[in-house]
């Protein structure tokens, strides 16, 4: 029985380790004159379906406007589609991406480009990604983030795959499985991918940026979110040497280099915005932080993909004991058919069950999605003087808050009478009050998520094995 518990205690020890370099990151607070927000949106009008999309032409425009280099971080990059009876309603969102950048490179091939991805867009070295051979053929450096100096979110798999399975490596273009993620086009994967892939570790990180400006959506170029409602901040000035710095580093810890540049930073003459880049754990320390401080008086509002994290879920409720007032909008993901009721409908029911004594004080609406994805990261906090917003690319889950995945964030504190406070509390009001369409829906008390899937919640929250 020692030995045992020994070798537990082993395997266990092997997954914890100290974030890497360039990661957790908490900026100083830099000053602006300028954030802008960007936002996605499907919805429901009169009985048809409605499409608005911001965020992917000011990324069109960013890569034209580039001069010295341009960066794309983003999780996903592709056109895999794993359900085919929707394709018709998509668009090929990576391969237009990547048709700008190669005509962009064709314009200036002196303009340096890197594209900087998580793994799983080769299914974690199984194949080489056919889409990216026109932009490695014109001298793009596509750098894929070493996920094995990340800390190991799933503690009672991960160990053994560590010690077992990845001493063995991987034999690239080799596979024989049909790829889960899309069955009839993507190739064919390894088995060592598929055990590699379970160890659900993410670049999960959003970031687009050249010598001027630099852009943090919670949206991917890809095909099957090319729907989804999203997110984006823009910003320039000093903060973008601290994100340009951040990209180095993960880019150095998997063994690739990406150079000095020399960023246009223009000193801010007014300063009116407070602006401070955070990653990974600093999310999550700064969301639940801000959530701790808030007081009586004070609103908070939170547009959410995912709501599940342990911490955040207590801190909300311990808020409500102070008089915080919360409004919340989360992804339905029983009809974008994400897992049923799990996490959402599940933290939902303990959040408003918990909170029932103080009727009121916690507004829950879901968004009024198809199989489209309410993709949406966003927590704005109203201060008496002034507006505390939360963008980027962080769900609120474990494996985004708590140092596991690579994420990245911004946190503006804003005066009410700035653009950027206008235009997202215009965004927020518009999708809670469904004006001029069909965003959310009510919550229903009566409808509560089943006792079995309420404990799978906690439990898959807890060991990191999930989906999100």
């Amino acid at each position: 029985m020692k030995k045992i518990l020994y070798l537990v205690f082993t395997l266990i020890l092997i997954s914890c380790s100290s974030v890497p370099t360039g990661t957790s990151i908490e900026s100083p607070v830099r000053k602006s004159d300028d954030v802008k927000f960007y936002y996605d949106l499907t919805y429901k009008k009169d009985d048809e379906i409605v499409y608005e999309s911001n965020i992917w032409p000011r990324v069109y425009e960013i890569l034209d406007e580039s001069e010295d280099f341009f960066i794309l971080d983003v999780f996903l990059f592709n056109d895999w589609v794993q359900k085919k009876e929707s394709s018709d309603k998509l668009y090929s969102l990576a391969e237009k991406l990547r048709d700008k950048i190669v005509e962009k490179k064709q314009k200036n091939p002196d303009l340096d480009v890197y594209i900087i991805l998580d793994p799983n867009n080769n299914f974690y070295g199984s194949f080489d990604n056919e889409l990216y051979k026109p932009l490695t053929d014109l001298g793009v450096k596509i750098i894929y983030i070493d996920l094995d100096h990340l800390n190991d979110p799933v503690w009672i798999y991960s160990p053994i795959w560590r010690t077992f399975i990845r001493p063995f490596g991987n034999k690239k273009n080799g596979g024989k499985i049909k790829n889960v993620i899309d069955p009839e086009s993507a190739p064919k994967v390894t088995m060592r991918s598929l055990l590699k892939a379970l160890n659900l570790k993410a670049n999960h990180r959003k970031v687009i940026m050249n010598e001027k400006t630099v852009f943090l959506p919670s949206a991917n170029p890809h095909k099957e979110g090319s729907r989804h409602s999203n997110i984006a901040f823009e910003t320039s000035g000093e903060i973008m040497q601290d994100i340009f710095k951040g990209e180095q580093d993960i880019a150095k810890f998997s063994k690739e280099t990406i150079p000095d540049h020399e960023l246009k930073i223009v000193p801010a003459e007014n300063g009116i915005y407070s602006i401070q880049y955070l990653t990974e754990g600093k999310i999550g320390k700064g969301v639940t932080d801000e959530i701790k401080n808030a007081v009586f008086g004070d609103k908070i509002l939170i547009a959410q993909f995912y709501l599940a994290d342990r911490i955040v879920v207590r801190e909300i409720l311990n808020a409500t004991k102070r008089g915080v007032n919360f409004d919340i909008i989360l992804n339905n993901s029983i009809t974008s058919n994400q897992s049923g009721g799990i996490p959402n409908k599940t933290a939902a029911d303990e959040i408003m069950k918990k909170s029932s004594k103080n009727p009121g004080i916690i507004t829950l609406r879901w968004y009024n999605n198809g199989e489209e994805q309410f993709h949406t990261k966003l927590m704005l906090v109203k201060k008496s003087d002034y507006l505390v917003a939360f963008g980027g690319s962080g769900n609120f889950t474990r494996r985004n808050l708590r140092d596991f995945n690579l994420e990245s964030e911004l946190k503006v504190i804003a005066p009410y009478d700035s653009e950027f406070s206008n235009e997202v509390l215009t965004y927020f009001d518009r999708l809670w009050t469904n004006k001029d369409g069909d965003f959310t829906l009510d919550y229903d008390m009566a409808n509560k998520e089943s006792g079995l899937n309420n404990f799978l919640y906690k439990i898959i929250e807890k060991t990191g094995f999930s989906a999100f």
